[in-house]
């Protein structure tokens, strides 16, 4: 089973962050919190980038979990 990608969101700072790391778990002590939790990194990032659309977020995300998505999805 692969990581568990979340959709954090800091409506204060108007950010939203799609990660599959957990260290970044320590940001809900920081104001964020989880608003979706997915097994796949682009279904996950669909909806964070359609949340931030909707609410004039910035969103932000980690190239190298983009960049192993798409490397899976070309050797495959």
């Amino acid at each position: 089973m692969g990581p568990r990608y979340r959709v954090y969101v800091n409506r204060r700072m108007g950010r939203v962050l799609v990660s599959g790391k957990p260290e970044d778990e320590a940001l809900i002590n920081e104001g964020w919190k989880v608003i979706r939790e997915e097994d796949d990194w682009r279904a996950a990032f669909e909806f964070a980038r359609d949340y931030a659309d909707r609410h004039d977020y910035i969103l932000e995300w980690y190239m190298e979990e983009e960049m192993e998505v798409l490397k899976n999805v070309l050797t495959n």
